[in-house]
């Protein structure tokens, strides 16, 4: 950049004179590249004002997108007459209606512990060292009493806590466990294994010599519940699918001939919600365009983009369907005030849904398949394509113009600093050059003096 420096000594009386040349030069030389960084920042204010619409573009695409969900699974909700009974929960492919269901039978898991010392069993007051037997290698028989369809079972050492881990390694039907059933003071560990799953399962473990290691196991029993009155259902965990997308968590057994009733029902609070945001993301964009236009003072203000952005708007408020009933936005409650902003009002939202969402459904329609959504997202999609979209290429048509121009004003400033290296060498080199006649005119004039000074004293 221009600018002024003290290069000289002063070695001639002109040198301020030939500062003034350095300066005035770079300062001449600089004009066109102040241009070129007045041109940049008018490049880097239009490329962050584009970028803060395209913010508010993206908030609405999203918006827009969020509207399909309304009437998916979050329309729909689940109410059950006896919460302590069970709990459901929905999921896709959920249909409005009432399901009923009777837990007869709980269900249990079969459990067995090892048995208190006596043949082939050894008591243990630490597991992390002991065990139950001196065995390395035992039997495992789940609901058999097949030797040859048992699991062999080889601790990694001769402690409790290994043979646990040694069984939970070899099968994922059982966990076991090391629980202490004496006191602090004199324990007594055992080995504890219980069945994953509800139902009459049988387990045995067995040593080398064939001793059976753990006592009779508790019987289980399995889950059974009468859905919608039909026959029992046996099952062995303690869910169930009562519809497609509907399913019960069991949480006790139903009081004797008593059904607990899901009731699914489905509503348009979804979408209200989503036409709330979708209200609010539209008149953000309307005021960020408004900054920039009329009265505005945006760095945006006559770019086409603006043009672009406000005809969208305009595609999406002014949508008709054509059918009958709800056909447009308008008829959803959504209003516009005299600046082109929206407004919803929930009493007209519902009093024209009603109680039926299908002329609501048909409106909507699909992103893909056709109705608003589907002309909403294609003309959101021609703001915001990453390809395509008028705003993403206007960003990065903005980027590449600052970079072109940066690499122009390095260019122009390099040859600046090269203009005042020159010009100031060449000044250097003319106060240097007078300097030198100056003392010459000095010492001539010197000479003259004394010889006129001699010549007065000698007449």
């Amino acid at each position: 950049m221009s600018g002024t420096s003290a290069v000289f000594n002063g070695s001639s009386r002109y040198s301020a004179d030939f500062q003034s040349v350095v300066d005035r030069t770079v300062n001449a030389a600089s004009l066109p590249m102040m241009q070129m960084q007045n041109a940049r920042n008018e490049l880097s204010g239009r490329s962050a004002a584009l970028a803060s619409l395209d913010s508010k573009v993206g908030a609405l695409q999203t918006a827009v997108a969020n509207l399909s969900s309304g009437l998916g699974l979050s329309s729909f909700a689940s109410s059950v007459s006896d919460t302590s009974t069970l709990r459901a929960t929905t999921s896709d492919g959920i249909r409005e209606g009432s399901y009923s269901i009777e837990i007869t039978d709980f269900g249990s898991k079969a459990a067995s512990a090892s048995k208190a010392t006596g043949t082939g069993i050894q008591a243990v007051t630490s597991p992390a060292t002991q065990s139950i037997s001196a065995d390395t290698t035992f039997t495992l028989y789940l609901n058999t009493a097949d030797p040859g369809a048992a699991l062999t079972v080889t601790p990694a050492s001769n402690n409790l806590n290994s043979l646990a881990d040694a069984i939970n390694a070899a099968s994922s039907d059982v966990q076991a466990t090391v629980v202490n059933l004496g006191s602090s003071a004199s324990p007594d560990y055992r080995l504890s294994i219980q069945y994953g799953n509800y139902g009459a399962n049988t387990i045995q473990l067995k040593d080398s010599a064939e001793n059976e290691l753990l006592d009779q196991p508790s019987p289980g029993t399995s889950v059974k519940y009468k859905a919608n009155g039909g026959a029992e259902v046996t099952s062995t965990t303690r869910t169930a699918t009562l519809a497609v997308g509907l399913n019960v968590d069991l949480l006790k057994a139903s009081a004797t001939g008593v059904a607990t009733t899901v009731t699914v029902t489905r509503g348009a609070t979804g979408v209200q919600n989503a036409l709330s945001t979708f209200v609010v993301a539209y008149n953000a964009v309307v005021s960020e365009l408004d900054a920039n236009r009329g009265t505005g003072t945006g760095a945006l203000k006559g770019d086409s983009v603006l043009l672009s952005v406000g005809d969208a708007l305009r595609g999406m408020a002014g949508y008709e369907s054509g059918a009958e009933g709800l056909s447009s936005l308008t008829s959803l409650g959504l209003s516009f005030d005299s600046s082109g902003k929206l407004s919803l009002d929930s009493t007209a939202f519902s009093a024209a849904v009603g109680s039926s969402l299908s002329s609501l459904s048909g409106f909507l329609g699909t992103a893909t398949g056709g109705g608003f959504l589907k002309t909403a997202t294609d003309i959101m999609s021609g703001l915001e394509d990453a390809t395509n979209g008028v705003l993403k290429t206007g960003i990065g048509s903005l980027q590449t113009q600052m970079t072109d121009q940066d690499a122009r004003i390095a260019t122009e400033q390099a040859r600046i600093d090269q203009l005042r290296t020159d010009t100031q060498a060449r000044m250097a080199a003319a106060d240097a050059l007078i300097a030198s006649m100056e003392q010459q005119v000095s010492y001539l004039t010197g000479m003259f003096e004394a010889m006129r000074a001699a010549s007065n004293s000698y007449y």
